[in-house]
């Protein structure tokens, strides 16, 4: 902290480490390979708070979810400062590719702009997806902003945005209900842990083997032997010391869960303003900040020639997104304001004229043929 202030790379560390939520976490760096860190998925958590916090655990779940997603990309609008860089692109950090789950990155072709996702097989030829994933695909960005404007337009901002999210949080309940997925992670965890007993009784095999008859006839040095026999140990103990954070993990999720009052979704979405609005006119910066309100997450599966969009309406960050979309009002069409902007830039310009044109039915570049999907988009709510 400087000047009496605090400095945003202090804050930043502050919503990164899980012990500012007042709660012991173990197990969050490797003993091996360097000291990385552990996927948060294999922390272990103290059940009950230590110290005092400084942020709610709700608030570092959010942050870290967003850091994960946004790590290595600009959280600025506007151009690259990289001398070479041209333009910039709307939906930067915001497009994953389905089939590998990475961040697809921007390309221009033609004065067209592309989001596009390459593979190389020296890095990801290991890669489960590796098999199915073109070597490169490409989707128009006009495309994905026409679908993004009018995802907005309907189920965010439009009237019948209730009777969406009742239908999507329907599919999504029978889909995969709540039963389902408790119990999807409970095989799981069952699974990794009888594989790690396997391997465990195999290394206890190994050691009772020793070097063997052959290797002792042959004169083995004595040392080596040792060496062999300390290895297997420290390898059954970690996996003894893995072992461990898995059945606490399991006994996690068959443990009682607390009662948890629910939140009435529909209401959150009423408490946003409606309007009737195309996104596709409204400047870069304001279109990136309301996107970054909403949590906004575009899903291109090429396979199914399919966009998934998933938005985050909660509680405790309501008032921000409902002062971010009044900033929208001059180009609300039911306000009788401007539906124009005004002097646009170079960028703004041809993405405001190729929107403008006749939809076509191109099945890979066209609005027409893209479906604009919401598996549970706008429920994801949590309490306020």
């Amino acid at each position: 902290m400087a000047l009496h202030r605090w400095s945003g790379s202090a804050v930043r560390e502050i919503l990164r480490n899980p012990k500012y939520t007042g709660y012991q976490v173990w197990n969050r760096r490797a003993t091996t390979k360097g000291g990385c860190y552990n996927d948060p998925k294999d922390w272990v958590w103290s059940p009950h708070p230590t110290h005092e916090p400084l942020v709610s655990k709700e608030l570092f779940d959010v942050a870290s979810t967003v850091a994960r997603k946004r790590q290595g990309s600009r959280t600025t609008s506007g151009r690259n400062s990289h001398p070479a860089t041209r333009r910039s692109y709307v939906l930067r950090s915001y497009v994953v590719c389905e089939i590998c789950d990475r961040r697809m990155f921007g390309k221009n072709r033609h004065r067209i702009s592309y989001y596009a996702c390459q593979v190389d097989p020296n890095e990801h030829r290991d890669k489960s997806w590796f098999g199915g994933h073109p070597k490169s695909l490409w989707v128009r960005e006009e495309v994905l902003i026409a679908s993004v404007s009018r995802f907005f337009a309907t189920r965010v901002f439009g009237p019948d945005r209730r009777t969406h999210l009742g239908a999507a949080l329907e599919a999504a309940r029978l889909a995969d209900g709540p039963g389902d997925r408790t119990a999807k992670e409970r095989t799981a965890l069952e699974q990794a842990i009888k594989a790690i007993g396997e391997r465990q009784a195999r290394l206890i095999r190994t050691l009772a083997d020793g070097f063997g008859d052959d290797e002792r006839a042959s004169g083995a040095d004595p040392e080596q032997e040792k060496e062999f026999r300390d290895a297997i140990r420290r390898e059954h103990a970690t996996l003894g010391t893995r072992r461990t954070t898995l059945a606490e993990q399991l006994a996690r999720l068959e443990a009682p869960k607390p009662e948890v009052r629910s939140v009435d979704s529909a209401a959150l979405l009423d408490a946003l303003p409606r309007l009737d609005i195309d996104l596709a006119l409204v400047p870069e910066e304001l279109q990136r900040r309301l996107y970054d309100a909403f949590g906004l997450e575009v899903r291109y599966s090429r396979p199914r020639e399919e966009v998934t969009l998933r938005v985050t309406v909660s509680g405790h960050l309501l008032d921000g997104l409902v002062a971010i979309t009044r900033e929208l009002d001059p180009w609300n069409k039911k306000s009788g304001a401007r539906t124009e902007v005004l002097a646009p830039d170079h960028d703004t310009r041809d993405r405001q004229t190729r929107h403008n044109r006749r939809v076509h039915s191109h099945p890979l570049g066209a609005p027409g043929r893209i479906r604009t999907c919401a598996h549970g988009s706008g429920g994801r709510c949590s309490i306020p």
